[in-house]
């Protein structure tokens, strides 16, 4: 009986190894599709620029639709590997409001800002707006986090000359 048991686990292991194989690439093309190729570098240069400066803030992203892509991206982050991700649904109705939006998320002691953006003349980014994270300890309540973050904002906007800027 045992030596039954051993050879149908090899068996089975056999015939199931390309299977799982087969799914584990499956998972991977679904989550390389999820993201497109970016190169924005003065936006990233901002972003990073930003970051620097402000302890403000945990965490910063620049969404917009860049040339020849038709849907909204992450086209600059602190954190390089969201870059090219696609725009949730959730932010994308939430820019539909066009308002300065805070969330607070007691889990994980931040506000969760998603705030509109245009270039430095009031140009359009082609669905642009800035996420940002304000840690619990910066600010107090949604207002004040909106505070920071629509300083933040107004910062990164008077260095952007125009769309196309963005991805020279």
């Amino acid at each position: 009986m045992l030596k039954l048991s051993a050879k149908f686990i090899l068996i089975s292991s056999l015939l199931l190894a390309p299977m799982a194989t087969q799914s584990l690439h499956s998972q991977t093309a679904k989550t390389a599709s999820a993201q497109i190729q970016v190169n924005a570098p003065l936006a990233q240069s901002i972003v990073d620029k930003t970051m620097t400066s402000h302890n403000d803030i945990s965490k910063l992203g620049i969404h917009a639709v860049p040339p020849g892509v038709t849907d909204n991206v992450i086209i600059a982050c602190n954190i390089r590997s969201k870059n090219g991700k696609k725009s949730s649904l959730a932010d994308l109705e939430k820019l539909a409001t066009a308002k300065p939006l805070a969330a607070r998320i007691d889990k994980e002691h931040i506000f969760d800002l998603l705030i509109p953006m245009t270039d430095a003349h009031g140009g359009d980014l082609n669905g642009g707006f800035v996420v940002m994270e304000v840690p619990f300890a910066k600010a107090t309540n949604e207002e004040e986090a909106l505070k920071i973050g629509i300083s933040v904002r107004n910062e990164i906007q008077k260095q952007i000359p125009s769309r196309d800027a963005l991805y020279r």
